[in-house]
């Protein structure tokens, strides 16, 4: 890429990896932003966390950090997949596994819940949370795209996601010492 700006945009349009053009304001280029905004967050969060590299254990972090960095890399093919109208696709079932096994190995490592939680904790749980919330928003992006459609795995991957950032937020905190705040319904 010799330039970053194409001027291409600059009339509210943009084009995929098939060189379709799409409306900025289109669904799909909706379903893109939002699968980029994770990313972004994600980047944030591993940035947080190597601030406060010093509080875990060197295998620990190491652990934090790859498997946030290969979330990462994913997203970046689920965009691609996004950009190519799903003809191409990079994530398969092993993926979705992946953030199955990531989730069952955070809640094996966490008290059982016995209620609603608040959330809150560390500062690196509750980013967790945010970063939960827009997987969340984007995986309704995704429903709206998919509609009448075969879903394909990469929305799985997704709905996993949240999943992840609730199990990751929990287990951050419960290796820095922080209980879950329950919420009590009255």
């Amino acid at each position: 890429m010799d330039k970053i700006y194409t001027k291409t945009g600059d009339k509210g349009f943009t084009t995929n990896l098939l060189n379709k053009t799409y409306s900025k304001a289109d669904i799909e280029m909706e379903l893109q932003g939002g699968i980029d905004e994770i990313n972004a967050n994600i980047g944030f969060l591993r940035s947080i966390i190597n601030n406060k590299s010093s509080v875990f254990k060197k295998e620990t972090f190491e652990y934090l950090d790859n498997s946030l960095k290969s979330i990462q890399y994913h997203l970046y093919l689920i965009g691609v997949e996004v950009s190519t109208e799903f003809s191409e696709k990079y994530i398969d079932n092993d993926e979705v596994s992946y953030l199955e096994h990531e989730i069952d190995h955070m809640v094996d490592f966490t008290p059982p819940m016995s209620s609603f939680i608040y959330y809150s904790g560390t500062e690196i749980a509750a980013f967790s949370h945010v970063i939960r919330t827009v997987v969340r928003r984007v995986e309704r992006i995704f429903v709206k795209t998919a509609e009448n459609n075969i879903y394909p795995i990469s929305y799985q991957y997704i709905n996993r996601l949240s999943d992840y950032f609730f199990s990751f937020s929990r287990y951050v905190n419960n290796i820095e010492g922080i209980t879950d705040e329950p919420m009590i319904l009255k």
